[in-house]
């Protein structure tokens, strides 16, 4: 069955990051040290700002924009390296985290919102964008953030995106169905059964997981669902060049315990 991008992209298209309930549980996956399925573990989150700081930065301090910050593990570590962070997120729990826990406020200062529509403010030395972050957003909404932060930097600033690679959303997307039996989880603090079913759509380059939340008392379903949109090597360098960045590369040295996703580094 053919489907067009409306319908692909229609509203529910993603995971609801911003429901209160789902964040505060997704939070507790962010700062989980026993997976890496929300965000890395402590020990690669310090190698990569170790990376930052002196790699992309210089050691010198920066004003850095962190888009998809979750609970700011990122940021607070940042901050302490002498850094300014602007954080944004759409989970409410991840944000009321991150400000609790910030190690200091006149560093670091973090947003609720959609980064579609947030302020970016800056101008920003750098902006991040990691752990596959840009691969959520439809193709004309990622381009249109490629833009804004472009616009968000300082002449000569830098980019860094972090997306997931082209075949390993298509081997999500490959993937045969399952089934598990939970206690509680991500979608809900009763037992359940969680069924998830997934969807390879070539045309489009997107996987598109459907996740089906049965109460296990009530028998009451609940369907989500998740849709992710890879990214070539040729069609990000030409995203970003369409939003203004140049010396576009792919980065060999960046710490990551996985080949699942790359970085790349452009420059404004």
């Amino acid at each position: 069955m053919t489907v067009s991008d409306d319908e692909l992209w229609a509203e529910g298209y993603k995971i609801p990051w911003d429901d209160p309930d789902f964040s505060r549980r997704m939070l507790a996956e962010h700062l989980s040290q026993e997976h890496d399925l929300a965000s890395r573990r402590t020990e690669w989150i310090d190698k990569q700002v170790e990376w930052i700081h002196t790699r992309i930065v210089g050691g010198k301090p920066a004003r850095i924009l962190d888009l998809g910050c979750g609970p700011g593990l990122y940021a607070h570590r940042l901050a302490g390296l002498g850094h300014h962070c602007r954080g944004i997120d759409f989970g409410p729990a991840s944000i009321e985290h991150a400000r609790e826990h910030n190690p200091d406020h006149s560093r670091c200062e973090f947003v609720h919102g959609d980064m579609r529509h947030a302020d970016f403010a800056g101008p920003h030395d750098l902006g991040m964008i990691l752990y596959g972050e840009f691969n959520v957003f439809p193709p004309h909404n990622a381009t249109a953030i490629l833009r804004k932060v472009h616009a968000s930097l300082v002449p000569r600033g830098k980019l860094i995106i972090e997306p997931q690679t082209l075949e390993v959303v298509e081997a999500t997307g490959r993937a045969e169905p399952s089934e598990q039996q939970l206690e509680s989880g991500l979608f809900s603090d009763r037992p359940h059964v969680w069924r998830t079913d997934n969807r390879w759509l070539p045309d489009h380059k997107v996987a598109v997981q459907t996740f089906t939340i049965t109460d296990r008392d009530t028998g009451a379903r609940q369907v989500y669902r998740s849709t992710t949109r890879a990214w070539s090597d040729g069609e990000l360098r030409e995203a970003l060049a369409s939003a203004g960045f140049s010396d576009v590369s792919r980065c060999a040295d960046w710490p990551c315990d996985t080949d699942s996703l790359v970085l790349w580094i452009a420059d404004r």
